[in-house]
This record gives C-alpha cells, structure tokens and sequence, in this order.
C-alpha cells in the first residue's frame, strides 16, 4: 500500500510540475522572430550616410529630399548583456524642427539601452521582425529582418556643442529597404510607394544586402511633422561592414 501511495503522489507531483512548467511557457513573452546565429557581441562599422528628409516629413518614401553626406557609425553592443555604445558622426546640414537648422559636424552618441515592449529584449534585441505590419514598431516602414536592433537616449552634439540631450533613440541593422539609386522604399509591384496606411504592401529593394538606421527623436506633439513630434533626425547608412 505505502508503495502504491508513494507512485500516486510522484504521479501527481509530476503533473503539477509539467503544469506548473506549461503555464510558465504560456506567458513568457512571445514576439516576431526569425532563425539567425551571431556571437553576443555584435560590432558594426558604417559609411556613405544618408539623411532621410526633415522637418516635415523625415521618411521620404519617394526618396526625393533624400540627401548623401559624408559620415561613418560605429555600433559595439551585447546583445545577451544589452550594454555597449554607438557613435555616429556626419558633416551636413539638419533642420530637426520647425524653423531650426544646424551646419557643420555632428555626432549622435548612444551608450544607454532600455527595457521597454518584448520585442526589445531588454534594449539590444537580434533576429527579430520590426516595422510594417508585424505590430512592433509602427507601421513607418515596411516588415524589415532586423538582424540587430537597439532602443535608448541619444545625445546630440553640433561642432562638439550638445544641443540635444537624450532624444529617443532607436537603431535597426536590417535588409536593404530603400532603392540604391533612387532611395524610394516602392509598394510590392513598384507601382507606387511605400504607405503606413497599408503596410502589407511593400517591397524590399535588396533582400540579400544591409542598411543601418538611425533615428532620434522627442515625444512631444506637433503635428506638422512626419512622424508626428516636434523633433526629429533620421539617418541610414548604405555600407555597413561586420566588423
């Protein structure tokens, strides 16, 4: 009997671990990914920077007030540890907000990376599906593989003077989505472009080739501005070598 007993409650006890284990897995986060293999730590370095618009409309889907300048990024992040830095550094011209206009060098530095939605994985995410109409990150761009990702305050300095500090800043190491001659993203037939009001139609220009995106930007309203804050910088960069 004291045998039957004991093989009853290692079956229950069993039971309610397995239970236990399957109610833990239901409700670890759950987000868009896709299979990919890097070591942690992930090191980038960038060149030919392009400014995507400005006040007004800072994605410029028809690539029209797209602008090359001269610049070089550098990104040295741990993807398991969701620490490291980022430094980006370019000569031209931004006009961030309404009636304002800076000229000369200017650096964006990132070296804090934040929790926030899953998707982040704490604030350095890999392998994982943004934009377009997969629900993580609006629908600004289209679904883009995002082979590295990152989320946290930039500062940004104009002739080594600090002008803004701790924007949001976001940064996305993904398939090539604009056109490398005309810097349109197109709709899928190339018809037309790019729309956040139908993200499911989109194309990417160069599946098997990369792009680094930057951004920073300011939380406050305004609705003149695309997306609609009152401050903000928008910048890819065509070559990108892993490092």
């Amino acid at each position: 009997m004291d045998i039957f007993k004991r093989i009853v409650f290692a079956l229950a006890f069993l039971m309610v671990g397995f239970a236990l284990f399957a109610s833990g897995v239901e409700e670890e986060p759950e987000h868009l990914t896709f299979e990919g293999s890097h070591a942690d730590t992930w090191k980038l370095e960038a060149r030919n920077p392009l400014l995507i618009g400005g006040y007004g409309d800072n994605f410029v889907y028809d690539g029209s007030t797209v602008v090359p300048l001269d610049g070089t990024a550098r990104v040295d992040l741990n993807a398991k540890t969701n620490k490291g830095s980022m430094v980006v550094k370019f000569n031209g011209t931004i006009t961030p907000e309404a009636g304002v206009s800076y000229t000369g060098n200017i650096r964006m530095e990132y070296s804090e990376f934040e929790t926030g939605s899953d998707f982040w994985e704490g604030g350095v995410a890999d392998f994982i599906w943004l934009h377009g109409d997969t629900g993580q990150e609006a629908p600004v761009m289209p679904k883009v593989r995002t082979f590295l990702g990152s989320w946290g305050p930039v500062d940004i300095f104009v002739n080594d003077e600090l002008v803004y500090e701790k924007l949001v800043g976001h940064m996305m190491y993904t398939e090539r989505s604009r056109d490398p001659n005309t810097y349109a993203i197109y709709n899928k037939d190339r018809s037309g472009f790019f729309s956040p009001g139908n993200p499911g139609d989109y194309s990417i220009a160069e599946p098997d080739e990369t792009e680094i995106h930057f951004v920073a930007h300011t939380v406050e309203p305004d609705s003149g501005n695309f997306p609609p804050h009152t401050v903000w910088i928008h910048l890819n960069f065509v070559d990108v070598e892993v490092m």
